[in-house]
């Protein structure tokens, strides 16, 4: 039960993934950076925030670190093996640094840092707009910049992963390895049904209860585990409260995928609402030095789903990377 529910928890920050797309189109906002719509919307969030962030081992370090694009909170766990790449975490929409708490917990004798994503619900605070994929790549190079990280094992779900890959494309000599977990726009388009359930989101008129049954079909889970647990009510505060200045992710072509040369892990559910699975599968094996594996039952919240599993294979493609 306790798996179930946190696993139902990414079901905001999946929502969150599409109202960036389908919002941008119709609910249009003049602001250029990401906002709170109301005092008491941030304080909301806030509390969750730190209720969700005690689900987390206590970080050794915490750090808001300036970037050409805003401040970016990062947070540093375990402990640095010599001559090895640390590893970066990077979330979901609408789910920041508290989304890794099981990846984080099973991660203890590594070097690993989790960030809130730039323009997003979170601890870090955007002050120049994203203009596009460039810039999406630039924030997060120049936070490992500020980290004192010069190449890392980079980590992400969602639309977390579409960042990770963005960045890949653009900086490979920064990623050692690339691990993406139910990957959005970067092998494969969004399934239809994933703008028809997301619409409710993306029109905030329409009556609170057809929001969460739409949120809920997507991360497949019952509409009442949305908010059951403290992640879950934290996502759901940042995906209600926050409004993201974020371009929509432009899915890389096959030109810039034939630059991910570094090992790199995909992760598929076979049951995902958001990605077309087939479609994705095929094309990640396309990758030079990929390894691509689907969980017949497994939904977008994989990470949440199958932690033990995933790691196993963020263990083996580091292992496969050049000495």
């Amino acid at each position: 039960m306790g798996r179930r529910i946190r696993r139902a928890a990414l079901v905001g920050a999946v929502a969150a993934v599409v109202l960036g797309a389908v919002g941008a189109y119709l609910v249009r906002d003049p602001s250029p950076v990401g906002y709170w719509r109301s005092a008491d919307a941030r304080a909301t969030y806030l509390e969750r925030y730190d209720r969700a962030l005690r689900d987390l081992p206590a970080p050794s370090e915490t750090r808001d670190v300036r970037t050409g694009y805003g401040i970016v909170r990062a947070y540093r766990f375990g402990t640095p093996r010599p001559g090895e790449a640390p590893i970066l975490l990077v979330p979901g929409r609408s789910s920041g640094a508290p989304m890794w708490a099981d990846v984080v917990a099973r991660l203890r004798d590594r070097e690993v840092y989790a960030v809130d994503a730039l323009g997003d619900a979170g601890m870090s605070v955007q002050d120049r707009p994203l203009a596009g994929a460039d810039d999406q790549a630039a924030w997060l190079a120049e936070t490992m910049t500020a980290l004192g990280i010069g190449r890392a094992h980079l980590v992400g779900h969602s639309f977390g992963a579409w960042s990770a890959a963005n960045l890949a494309v653009r900086h490979p000599d920064r990623v050692a390895t690339l691990t993406l977990w139910e990957p959005i726009l970067v092998f494969a388009g969004l399934r239809w049904q994933m703008y028809v359930a997301t619409l409710p989101s993306a029109l905030p008129f329409l009556p609170e209860s057809w929001r969460r049954k739409g949120l809920a079909s997507i991360g497949g889970a019952d509409e009442a585990d949305t908010t059951g647990s403290p992640i879950g009510a934290m996502i759901d505060a940042g995906a209600a409260g926050y409004r993201a200045a974020l371009p929509t992710p432009v899915q890389p072509d096959d030109a810039a995928l034939a630059r991910l040369t570094m090992p790199v892990f995909v992760g598929l559910g076979g049951r995902s609402a958001v990605t077309d699975t087939a479609a994705a599968e095929q094309r990640a094996r396309t990758l030079p030095n990929a390894t691509v594996r689907v969980w017949p039952d497994g939904t977008h919240s994989l990470p949440m789903e199958y932690p033990d599993e995933l790691l196993a294979e963020l263990s083996a493609v580091q292992a496969r990377q050049p000495s």
